[in-house]
């Protein structure tokens, strides 16, 4: 029998990037492992940024993504994101299983950035990993020996397609104030390179947000105990605080949380308040927006709910949808019903959201909800 000659020309690369942008970040992964040279394929910068634009654009559409954490590790669920949703008189959402992660168990989350997850162990400071919940790579993060961290940050340089993470370091006692900030800087080899660098002594107590380059996050500055905003630019490098009227400005019991608004800095409170002898009657909101950060103007908005309108209990804002500016409020745990919560402030609309998929994951549980997650592929090296 005559053997029927085998063609050994490989498919051309741009071939194969079009084919993978367009699969499922499963198919993805797997092809990612098959071979050291389809993990060279699936690692180009060409190959991520299309993956990335056409998750976004695709049916599917930026998603909600939900971090479970529960005493075995974490869980990553993600549901559609519902666009206008309080157009709807009724509406329940099915949640995703993404991935399960067993093998780091590190209690906080630092914030999401660009597809990727920054955790770490805040009482220790010992363990920082970064994760990408689609594809379940995650990588831990050397630490410097001898050196406390505070609460570590995450940010994206847009224009130079970079990660950095931000440490701030406690200054010893009875030093100036400024402190060594160390960051750690992914290469294009994969390996991590640290740079040591002095700002004035403060301390992060809120996760980062980035917008457009710039990493934003509450500090309190010593000297004065005063609540600032500091404004960390990714690329450049460079350190400048914000007075945090937003901040300062509101009651002692609210709760505070920066999202980008519309592509600006925000600042949204958020506290219950009684009346008519009940503790818990309406929760008032407080939604602050930069105007212009060299001035430093913002503006301010307030808006009140009824307790019949919302679940009574934990809950907590998380973010802005971007396409439509409504403000997401979501339960912190699991329990045996789970509702998300979008208020629409040029409507003035408020509507609750049913979300299914939890019911497997363990009473109390936590939950880290984000809003606008657009599946990608950025491969973790």
């Amino acid at each position: 029998m005559k053997k029927r000659k085998r063609n050994s020309d490989p498919l051309p690369v741009d071939i194969i990037v079009e084919i993978l942008s367009r699969s499922s970040n499963k198919s993805v992964a797997t092809f990612g492992l098959a071979s050291k040279y389809c993990a060279s394929i699936v690692s180009r910068q060409d190959f991520t940024e299309l993956f990335l634009t056409r998750s976004i654009t695709r049916p599917r559409g930026p998603r909600l993504l939900f971090s479970v954490k529960n005493r075995h590790g974490w869980c990553f669920f993600s549901s559609h994101q519902p666009q206008n949703p309080d157009t709807k008189p009724s509406l329940v959402v099915k949640a995703d299983f993404l991935k399960g992660f067993k093998e780091f168990v590190c209690p906080e989350i630092c914030g999401l950035v660009s597809s990727l997850l920054l955790f770490t162990s805040i009482r220790t400071s010992k363990m920082q990993v970064i994760c990408n919940p689609s594809t379940g790579q995650y990588r831990r993060l050397r630490q410097r020996k001898k050196i406390n961290f505070t609460r570590p940050l995450l940010g994206y340089d847009p224009i130079g397609k970079q990660y950095k993470v931000l440490n701030i370091c406690n200054p010893p006692y009875g030093s100036p104030y400024e402190e060594e900030g160390i960051r750690s800087l992914p290469t294009t080899t994969g390996e991590l390179s640290w740079r040591k660098f002095w700002f004035l002594t403060h301390y992060p107590i809120s996760e980062g947000i980035c917008i457009n380059g710039v990493l934003y996050y509450v500090a309190i500055v010593t000297g004065g105990m005063n609540k600032m905003i500091a404004c960390f630019n990714v690329r450049h490098e460079n350190l400048e605080f914000l007075k945090a009227h937003a901040i300062t400005g509101n009651e002692s019991s609210s709760s505070n949380k920066l999202i980008n608004y519309k592509g600006k800095l925000g600042v949204i409170s958020w506290y219950w308040y009684g009346f008519d002898g009940r503790p818990r009657s309406a929760l008032k909101l407080c939604l602050w927006i930069l105007k212009d950060d060299k001035k430093q103007e913002w503006l301010q908005h307030n808006y009140n709910f009824p307790v019949n309108v919302i679940v009574e209990g934990d809950i907590s804002v998380v973010g802005v949808i971007a396409a439509t500016g409504e403000i997401v409020f979501s339960m912190d745990y699991t329990f045996k019903r789970f509702f998300v919560f979008y208020f629409n402030p040029e409507r003035n609309t408020f509507k609750k959201v049913g979300i299914q998929g939890f019911e497997e994951s363990e009473n109390q549980a936590r939950v880290h909800t984000f809003v606008d997650y657009a599946e990608d592929f950025n491969f973790i090296r």
